[in-house]
């Protein structure tokens, strides 16, 4: 009814419709007369409200109103729910505080709680230091830090605390503990408040943002400088050797005029990058061959790989190089001149120059199955995978103490060190591989490769990594007319 009134009143200036109006109103009469009627009667209302028409108009139009507008209230009134912060989001929300926003909002707890005031310290670890000594330098009582300890297996983390590290505490006049902040790293905390009483440490994620970005470098000299001058970290830049190291050998394939982009993951806490993700898809073109790798999840096990686009796996089931290296002293020579016995004695394996030290890594996963000296390889150690593959490691200085005859390695496992025993000019690793016995030389051999995409999630595959392949194309293209143009 209260619409009706509305649109009356408002059309009620317009002179050209005053007809419509009256005519409008009259039926209105009519109608609240016929309701106001039959409310009187209902309700036994007296004849002097029935002799008066307007009046009982009036009234009906305004209980009618009134219950109109409570029924559409009750239908279209979304329903509200109080909104409470719990004590545990009000801790959690304070972490992000700086420390004066935090002892004003401490100030204003307690006052408001009618509390004994209570100051919250922050403290950079110092080399050398532990909680006992922070503790001191916050007046806060010896016996609070057994109390902490006791406070949940969160607390563990303590006992391993970096110089540079930041721990926030928050005691009361009485050396009395109430709280404690730490950052464990850039994704984790802990938490530690007084609960009823009782100190309880809790851990909790950092809400983290993570952002795509992309880089394109083309090499003049070497890939580490092309990676700098592409604004990429030390840690794409690693991630990106490792992933096309089955396919290339960044120590001697690499060309001037060599390409690559690479499209990954950017961190973020608070609007602010801590750190680099993972790589989602790349490009490397190396002496005119391309090479492509994409990021893809198998749903079944949550494991993740990179894979070609037709779904090969980019990983092999070894790896081309087992140590970071200078150079290749001494290729594999069927024919070669022994440098130190000075007579015609074959070569079967590569000689590695690398400085004395450098960690050597397990070529593939396998087992140890010697481990000691033999003759003029020195020390030496060798690997069996599977039933077909064995690899040889020699003039090693030591080994990785963790490993005996029987033990089983993972690829890319530190497995030595490289040194010079036996007969060796300088440290060097001399690497063999060996196919069912038969020596082939480490640098040509066909490698075997791992599992690609299994069948029934190559549609998934195809669907997850289409969208990167066709990101990836439109910048290898863009880096295409940039070279282009400087030409």
């Amino acid at each position: 009814m209260s619409l009706i009134s509305k649109d009356f009143r408002s059309n009620q200036h317009q002179s050209h419709q005053k007809g419509y109006v009256r005519l409008r109103w009259a039926l209105l009469v009519i109608v609240f007369a016929g309701i106001g009627a039959v409310v009187a009667n209902t309700n036994n209302v007296n004849d002097a409200a029935n002799e008066t028409g307007l009046i009982a108009n009036s009234s009906t139009a305004r209980i009618s109103t009134a219950m109109l507008s409570t029924e559409l209230h009750t239908k279209t009134a979304p329903a509200f729910k109080s909104v409470t912060t719990s004590a545990d989001d009000l801790a959690r929300e304070s972490f992000t505080l700086s420390l004066p926003e935090l002892q004003a909002q401490q100030k204003i707890i307690d006052e408001a709680n009618r509390l004994s005031s209570k100051k919250w310290r922050e403290f950079t670890v110092k080399s050398g230091d532990n909680l006992a000594r922070l503790f001191k330098r916050a007046s806060i009582k010896a016996q609070q830090l057994d109390e902490l300890m006791k406070s949940g297996d969160e607390v563990k983390t303590l006992t391993r605390i970096f110089p540079k590290d930041t721990i926030r505490v928050l005691s009361d006049d009485n050396g009395k503990l109430q709280a404690l902040r730490y950052d464990i790293d850039q994704k984790s905390y802990l938490m530690v408040e007084r609960e009823q009483g009782v100190l309880v440490a809790k851990t909790y994620n950092h809400e983290i943002e993570t952002r795509h970005t992309h880089a394109s470098g083309t090499i003049d000299s070497s890939l580490s400088h092309a990676a700098e001058k592409a604004g990429i970290s030390q840690n794409i830049f690693m991630e990106l050797a490792n992933i096309f190291g089955w396919d290339i050998d960044f120590a001697l394939d690499i060309r001037k005029g060599d390409s690559f982009t690479v499209l990954y993951e950017e961190l973020f806490r608070n609007g602010e990058k801590i750190s680099d993700g993972k790589i989602l898809a790349a490009d490397f073109i190396n002496d005119g061959k391309i090479y492509r790798t994409v990021r893809y999840t198998n749903p079944q096990t949550n494991s993740s790989e990179y894979y070609t686009p037709d779904g090969k796996s980019m990983r092999k089931a070894f790896i081309r190089s087992p140590v970071h290296f200078s150079r290749i002293s001494s290729g594999f020579n069927l024919k070669r001149k022994h440098p130190i016995l000075l007579n015609k004695r074959p070569h079967r394996g590569v000689d590695y120059a690398a400085k004395s030290g450098t960690p050597i890594y397990a070529a593939g996963d396998g087992k140890v199955i010697f481990k000691g000296k033999k003759g003029g390889y020195g020390k030496v150690m060798i690997l069996q995978h599977g039933t077909k593959y064995t690899t040889l490691y020699a003039h090693l200085k030591t080994y990785n103490r963790k490993l005996k005859k029987g033990s089983k390695v993972k690829q890319g496992q530190t497995i030595a060190y490289v040194g010079k025993t036996g007969l060796a000019t300088g440290p060097h690793l001399h690497y063999e591989f060996r196919v069912n016995g038969t020596h082939r030389n480490p640098l040509t051999v066909k490698l075997p490769i791992s599992s690609p995409v299994p069948p029934r999630y190559m549609a998934d595959f195809e669907l997850s990594t289409t969208p990167l392949f066709s990101q990836l194309d439109l910048l290898v293209r863009s880096q295409q007319v940039a070279m282009a143009d400087n030409i």
